[in-house]
């Protein structure tokens, strides 16, 4: 599949998780392309920059629990749980088989690298194998792909409640 293809699937897929999402909908009779189980997992770290970079991780566990640690920088500091669809997992993890995730990785390049981004580590466990990808965004060399399924599961797991900040959170100062 080349990059072009996996961006054109995740367009379609992602403008499907956006029509279905919040819908509290049991799977059966859904026609999942990765059916998810017991054991599938998506989780998300966002590390620290030189800047004001929100620096927190997520889980978003098969029964649609979302557990949430925020660091730095974000509305929310300490733990907090959420949930979502079961649906809106099933979407999500049919969005990174579709991108090909277990395939994934950040390519060398040594050339192209600033100092001050954040990395960002993405995971996903599902049918018994679990592939876990680290993008350091100043390198600028990953798969478009990467950074799309990055922001995709930020919003499937809704982590703009605990991480936005708005003005006057002092949380958001560090």
């Amino acid at each position: 599949m080349t990059s072009t293809d996996a961006l054109a699937s995740i367009a379609v897929l992602a403008s499907i998780c956006a029509c279905a999402g919040g819908r509290n909908t049991p799977l059966d009779g859904v026609d999942a392309a990765y059916p998810i189980d017991a054991s599938t997992t998506v989780t998300l770290d966002r590390t620290m920059c030189f800047g004001t970079c929100p620096v927190y991780s997520l889980s978003i566990a098969a029964d649609g629990r979302v557990s949430y640690f925020g660091r730095k920088y974000v509305k929310v500091l300490g733990a907090a749980e959420g949930r979502i669809a079961v649906l809106s997992l099933q979407q999500l993890v049919d969005l990174m088989m579709e991108a090909d995730y277990f395939s994934l990785a950040v390519p060398e390049c040594p050339d192209a690298t600033a100092t001050d981004a954040p990395t960002v580590t993405t995971s996903l466990t599902w049918a018994g194998q679990t592939h876990t990808v680290e993008n350091y965004h100043g390198k600028g060399c990953a798969p478009p792909v990467l950074r799309t399924l990055e922001d995709q599961i930020d919003v499937t797991a809704h982590s703009s409640q605990w991480v936005k900040c708005n003005a006057g959170d002092d949380a958001c100062d560090g």
